[in-house]
């Protein structure tokens, strides 16, 4: 009978040792609990407002770019027609025409083709400018030009292009011997699973030129190899002189690329044209150069 009571008590003892722990920390745990709750909210609350408050930085600042952007094409809209317009008046003088066509090249050199106007003032300049000294002024300040352009387009293209230099001699006195031909190899990615490497073998030969107007027939023969898949090859030929400008006459190639040929020199004195092979993305082409769709899946769908 005593050992059933000392057990009885025992439990009683046990039992109050948790009732009092249960006492003391039962509101312990609500107050846990609630600074937990309330440390969540204000988490989330803060992520939520920190959250809007980037969406409506983004969102002004796409406004403002956006506003910008149509207030600059408005205003290159109307300086392009009225500019034109001008131009194609046959009143105007060959001073006047170079002056607008300095306008036009400065300003819309990355998405408009201008080498017809280049070609046709430099004819133009030729036949009816009688004054040699201003002959020579006007074609100078044609070709200053169309180089400061040509840098222009080769310097935006800077970190995603890579760029062959090749020389010809064509004074086969001091120079005999001197072959009219190159050959280089530019690599690319495919954007495929595999992530096969791409070789563009790029043959370039120079056929005839023309030092009055100092262009040259250019053919190249581009083979493109993918892993171990056949050749497949392209073969353009054009001529080619200062007034081609890299990101509007070039070539394209597969996995959209470009590749374009650049007359940097042609001097007359020492016998020599000299040539930039130039390979880049078909995302820095000019603004007219559409991708195909093609490619386009190919980028947002790379493991397709």
């Amino acid at each position: 009978m005593a050992a059933e009571e000392d057990v009885e008590s025992t439990k009683k003892k046990e039992k109050d040792f948790w009732d009092k722990l249960h006492i003391v920390l039962g509101p312990v745990g609500g107050l846990l609990t609630a600074f937990s709750i309330a440390l969540v909210s204000y988490i989330a609350s803060d992520y939520l407002n920190a959250n809007q408050e980037n969406e409506a930085k983004t969102r002004l600042y796409t406004e403002l770019m956006s506003r910008r952007e149509e207030s600059e094409s408005a205003l290159r809209k109307d300086m392009f027609t009225s500019i034109l317009g001008t131009f194609l008046k046959e009143e105007s003088s060959i001073d006047e025409r170079i002056l607008q066509l300095e306008l036009l090249a400065y300003n819309f050199h990355e998405s408009l083709n201008l080498m017809p106007l280049f070609a046709y003032l430099d004819r133009r300049n030729r036949e009816e400018t009688k004054d040699p000294i201003k002959r020579k002024i006007f074609r100078d300040r044609l070709y200053t030009m169309s180089r400061e352009v040509t840098n222009k387009q080769i310097a935006s293209l800077e970190g995603v292009s890579e760029m062959e230099q090749f020389v010809y001699c064509y004074d086969t006195v001091n120079c005999p011997g001197t072959s009219n031909t190159y050959e280089c190899v530019f690599y690319d990615i495919a954007n495929t699973k595999q992530a096969d490497s791409i070789q563009h073998l790029v043959h370039l030969t120079i056929g005839d030129f023309d030092t009055l107007s100092m262009s040259a027939n250019v053919s190249l023969k581009i083979c493109t190899r993918v892993g171990s898949a056949e050749d497949k090859c392209a073969q353009p030929a054009f001529a080619v002189d200062f007034f081609e400008f890299p990101m509007i006459d070039n070539t394209r190639l597969i996995n959209d690329k470009r590749c374009a040929v650049v007359m940097r020199d042609f001097d007359l004195i020492n016998k020599f044209i000299e040539l930039d092979l130039i390979f880049f993305p078909g995302s820095h082409s000019s603004l007219k150069e559409r991708p195909y769709y093609d490619d386009i899946v190919s980028k947002l769908l790379p493991d397709r």
